[in-house]
């Protein structure tokens, strides 16, 4: 890890060695800012004790995770800017660190497409006086003595030896242990590769390069349309009467904290008196909104779910759309995740509505505030979907108005950590009885004119984790996820007329809503809602096919 900089050179007869620099740079990162990654290498470990080769095991994936670092930091080592780029990742792995000791989150490539596309509403909110006095300490104070500390270069020749000597070591951890590890080697790091989601700076400069590779850099496909098609079935009964579905996704809510699930607080009141139909076997598509929400409006299962394929092809609001169907979407959120690109849609997290909007943002009413008059202006048949805030942690306090603040003791802060986990638990069930609140204002406004064939959908992108074995938020791998990040509720409210008219059976559906369902069901259930006719369609996706008629 070599430094140049002959104008430093000549002002500092004596300083420090440029490779004891980076030495020291490596060592801090590695012993101080890497614990979690430390503590979770200790538990892999423990799981392949006793098997043989485990001491050559043990060292072959040590010598690579400081191979790593020692390679990376020799390659940016550059002259006039090599200090000003340890500097850059001793702040990378100092605020990466901070969050996932703090609140237990893996930087994976989802984290990181969110860091990059969430509003400054939410970036605020993870911004606290912990995390600044925190990162100021074992971030910036490093950095700063970096870039201050007096270097002692070597001659040009002597240099490029040396550096050149640094990479080849370098690449010998990386490369030469895990070969005496065999078979062993290889078992562990399929096993185990979460492991590098807190492994720092590895971790967030791996997701921004895939990210920047995958959805930035990459050569935007061309637009594929499907369900091309598409139709809305004649239907005489459906067509005399003005049809409106209000689909409603929700953010981070769980379905452990739902009241209808069995939960013993009284947390969705507003339904239970609706008569909702609640489906208590429901499962995300993801862990994270980048992944759930363009997911769920894919005709694609999550098991060969692909980002990439989603963005260039149409979703369910393009089909229906493509049918006939009014369709618009509504913001308060972290946006559509392109989903809503080709469709009307307004983004009310900037909205300026005193009562409903201040520095952190706009409650979810703000959708909801001219509801009926946003119905009345749409033509039948209709789609509306709104994307809530919800129970967008850390700071749950902030999501619900003083009014909702009722189960106390409560965590009124964004340091989710510092709290008592019941208080936590008591912030962020305020927020899922605040999201209830906006259901039934949805429901009230629907059912307000009995012509209208009216229907409402809700669903939550993901869960969320509130201190469970001290895992905080979400954004988990999924197949290693807790199920309070993948368990979600879901439920509907149907007219009297809609039921009529559609034909629904209410004893099937009872008993359809104990069965297993998930975001798969999502851009069928809605094709299904308007009857459309479409190759795309499949029936057994639909949550209501098999109970109509």
């Amino acid at each position: 890890m070599i430094i140049q900089d002959y104008a430093a050179a000549r002002r500092f007869k004596r300083g420090i060695p440029a490779w004891l620099l980076g030495a020291l740079v490596a060592v801090y990162i590695l012993a101080v800012l890497n614990r979690s990654l430390w503590s979770e290498f200790h538990a892999a470990l423990g799981a392949s004790k006793g098997m043989a080769g485990f001491w050559v095991l043990s060292a072959a994936v040590t010598c690579r995770l400081i191979g790593n670092l020692v390679l990376t930091l020799a390659l940016v080592t550059w002259p006039r800017i090599g200090k000003a780029l340890l500097a850059i990742l001793i702040l990378v792995s100092a605020a990466s660190a901070y969050y996932t000791q703090t609140f237990g989150v893996r930087l994976n490539e989802e984290i990181i497409q969110s860091i990059f596309e969430t509003t400054r509403a939410e970036a605020m909110g993870l911004i606290t006086t912990d995390s600044v006095t925190w990162i100021g300490l074992f971030g910036i104070l490093p950095a700063v003595l970096v870039l201050i500390a007096p270097v002692r270069f070597r001659p040009l020749w002597a240099s490029l030896r040396l550096r050149a000597a640094i990479v080849v070591g370098a690449a010998i951890l990386l490369l030469v242990p895990p070969l005496f590890a065999g078979r062993a080697y290889v078992y562990f790091e399929r096993n185990h590769r979460g492991m590098y989601d807190v492994y720092h700076p590895y971790a967030a400069l791996s997701g921004t390069f895939h990210y920047l590779q995958r959805d930035v850099f990459r050569k935007k496909k061309t637009m594929t349309p499907i369900g091309t098609d598409a139709t809305l079935a004649p239907n005489a009964a459906l067509a005399a009467r003005k049809r409106v579905v209000v689909l409603v996704v929700g953010e981070t809510a769980r379905a452990e904290n739902q009241s209808l699930q069995g939960y013993a607080r009284e947390t969705n009141p507003e339904m239970k008196r609706a008569g909702a139909i609640y489906f208590s076997d429901a499962w995300s598509c993801g862990t994270a909104t980048t992944v759930s929400v363009p997911c769920m409006f894919s005709d694609m299962t999550r098991e060969k779910f692909v980002k990439a394929v989603a963005k260039a092809h149409w979703n369910a609001l393009d089909v229906l759309q493509h049918a006939g169907v009014d369709v618009y979407w509504r913001d308060n959120d972290e946006g559509c995740k392109d989903v809503c690109a080709r469709v009307p849609n307004d983004d009310l997290t900037d909205a300026k509505i005193a009562g409903l909007c201040d520095a952190s943002g706009c409650v979810d009413e703000v959708l909801v505030a001219d509801l009926p008059q946003r119905l009345a202006q749409m033509k039948s048949p209709a789609l509306l979907v709104l994307h809530i805030k919800g129970s967008h942690g850390p700071a749950y306090f902030q999501r619900y108005p003083a009014a909702f603040n009722v189960f106390k003791p409560g965590c009124d802060t964004a340091e989710v950590q510092t709290c008592m986990y019941d208080q936590t638990v008591a912030s962020y069930d305020n927020t899922i009885l605040y999201t209830d609140h906006i259901l039934g204002r949805v429901v009230d406004a629907l059912k307000a004119d009995p012509e209208v064939d009216s229907a409402m959908m809700y669903l939550s992108d993901h869960g969320e984790s509130l201190g469970e074995k001290d895992v905080y938020l979400h954004g988990a791998d999924w197949a290693t996820a807790p199920t309070q990040q993948k368990h979600i509720p879901m439920l509907m409210w149907l007219s009297p007329g809609w039921i009529r008219d559609s034909g629904l059976r209410l004893d099937c559906m009872a008993q359809r809503r104990t069965q297993a369902a998930s975001q798969d069901n999502v851009f069928h259930t809605l094709l299904g809602f308007f009857d459309t006719r479409t190759t795309v369609y499949k029936p057994e996706l639909d949550l209501l096919s098999g109970c109509r008629g």
